[in-house]
């Protein structure tokens, strides 16, 4: 097949939507597809298009994490991707680029598939005042809504995205297609001891540290205010228990400040933005992976730790069930009191259980491979691929 995916962001920009892109992307290459990405990039000022993927020149939204925001329509992006056949459109995004996309899939008659990967509603401090978040919160889930009914499939990483969709008005299925992890990269065994010895020693970790990590975009969504607060209840003076937060965001400065007023920053290192190539070395100086925020569907951060043989503390969401196992890949909270309980359990377990623990925490996710991921969603697209029918008019339109 000769599929296209349209995202707002790719490669080089480090964020769990653009890593499951070229996960998808290099998923479909290795069983036999043609497949060109289509991007919008505030780093061009014209459309390029090279190693099938077209870069479209887009406006910076810092505010979003430096998100790009390409112009729904363009002459010269329609020109470029005229000659490209395709059989089928894949939109990983409900703006800019993913209308684009829509609009091309109805204009060719092919079908459309829409994956829905983010909850927008967690993210509406950054685009429009506190005040109006009760009207933003309905018009996102009305556009939400009438964007989803447009696509012949629609694809989640977990059930949440069911519930959310069924929220915004939503008749359709969900294919549950979880996220993927390159597990070509993430093993703990393709990193030497002497790089995890050496990485420890300049983050000031000693061999007798016990040490939590996250890893993602330091944003208010991602509740690491509450991570910290849960830290510094369990913190005590000598307890050796360090915490490693991986990654930027605009919400750095102020939880420096927060670590510095709850007397922790000693025990917390921020490392700023890490190369996704780069964050295997230092999950592997880690122990355990902790998180608060209830804005996941599937993060693929906290999958690629898995794979990584670390165990994950994961703050209870009732929306989003089955991401960890009590037992076999970590520990669920709710309380302050059971964060503390489930570290301080696994730091007192014997050396045995823990390689145990961590060997079935790296075992849980061993099918979420790239060519896992890959079938799944071929499966989706021969299914509509064969129902399809051309002849239908399906008319699509952001006005």
């Amino acid at each position: 097949m000769k599929i296209a995916l349209f995202t707002d962001t790719y490669l080089p920009q480090i964020n769990g939507v653009a890593t499951h892109v070229k996960t998808l992307k290099e998923g479909l290459e290795r069983i036999g597809h043609q497949v060109t990405v289509v991007t919008a990039d505030p780093s061009v000022s014209a459309h390029c298009i090279e190693n099938g993927v077209l870069r479209c020149p887009a406006t910076e939204i810092k505010e979003l994490y430096g998100y790009g925001m390409a112009p729904y329509r363009s002459a010269e992006r329609h020109r470029i991707l005229e000659d490209l056949p395709f059989d089928i459109i894949h939109v990983h995004t409900e703006f800019g680029i993913g209308l684009f996309g829509a609009e091309t899939a109805r204009r060719r008659g092919i079908p459309l598939v829409y994956t829905m990967h983010t909850m927008w509603e967690q993210y509406l401090h950054y685009v429009v005042p506190r005040t109006i978040h009760p009207i933003a919160r309905e018009l996102a889930r009305s556009y939400i809504g009438y964007f989803a009914e447009k696509a012949d499939e629609l694809i989640g990483p977990s059930r949440k995205i069911q519930g959310v969709l069924k929220n915004c008005g939503v008749r359709q299925e969900v294919n549950i297609i979880p996220n993927a992890v390159e597990l070509d990269q993430f093993s703990r065994l393709l990193v030497p001891p002497l790089v995890v010895k050496r990485l420890r020693d300049d983050l000031g970790l000693t061999p007798a540290d016990l040490v939590l990590c996250f890893c993602g975009r330091l944003g208010e969504e991602k509740s690491v205010d509450v991570l910290l607060d849960l830290f510094a209840r369990l913190h005590q003076p000598g307890s050796r228990i360090k915490l490693l937060l991986i990654g930027d965001g605009p919400a750095r400065k102020a939880l420096e400040q927060q670590a510095r007023g709850l007397g922790i920053a000693d025990s917390v290192t921020f490392t700023g933005s890490v190369p996704h190539e780069h964050v295997p070395e230092l999950f592997a100086c880690c122990d355990l992976y902790v998180t608060a925020s209830l804005s996941e569907v599937n993060s693929i951060s906290m999958l690629e730790a898995m794979a990584m043989q670390l165990p994950v503390i994961h703050r209870i969401d009732e929306k989003n069930p089955g991401q960890v196992t009590e037992g076999v890949n970590g520990t669920l909270f709710s309380t302050a009191e059971e964060f503390c309980t489930a570290v301080n359990r696994f730091r007192d377990s014997s050396v045995e259980e823990q390689l145990r623990l961590r060997a079935s925490t790296a075992e849980s996710v061993h099918s979420a491979n790239q060519e896992g991921l890959a079938r799944q969603v071929e499966a989706v697209y021969l299914r509509q691929l064969a129902q399809y029918d051309r002849t239908q008019e399906k008319v699509f339109s952001c006005f």
